[in-house]
């Protein structure tokens, strides 16, 4: 699997994100083990709404008290960076230039941001070298 080695360290640690669960729009997020880690994908919507790019994706996320837990956190292996999805609306939100520790030790800016944009530490992916598949993809 490919993931940075701080993250890698901070899931077989155990340790968990702390935050204050009572500001954080998905509440309380759990993170998968090293172990539940696996790969696989999701779907951003290009501009005009026509069909979908599928992207790899990893979850770190497994457990949330509101919303569906998955890829509330998330790493791009292709391109090395952390980010969060928004499954309702097929966005993508990256985080370019911070590292695990930095999401690590303040989380709860990070949790939020697909419902409290912040283009200082976020940005939508632009999905520059994936196909447009047609249709849905279920």
């Amino acid at each position: 699997m490919k993931i940075e080695e701080d993250l890698r360290e901070f899931l077989i640690s155990g340790r968990k994100l702390d935050y204050d669960y009572s500001k954080a729009e998905a509440g309380d997020v759990g993170l998968c083990s090293i172990e539940e880690l696996s790969e696989s994908s999701v779907w951003v919507a290009p501009p005009d709404g026509e069909g979908y790019f599928e992207v790899p994706a990893i979850s770190l996320t497994n457990r949330c008290e509101d919303y569906d837990p998955g890829f509330i956190l998330l790493w791009l292996p292709n391109e090395r960076l952390y980010g969060a999805w928004d499954g309702d609306h097929w966005e993508l939100t990256v985080f370019p230039n911070i590292t695990w520790s930095d999401i690590a030790s303040s989380p709860l800016k990070y949790i939020n941001l697909q419902w409290y944009p912040d283009d200082t530490i976020g940005r939508s992916f632009k999905p520059v070298g994936y196909k447009l598949e047609q249709g849905l993809p279920f």
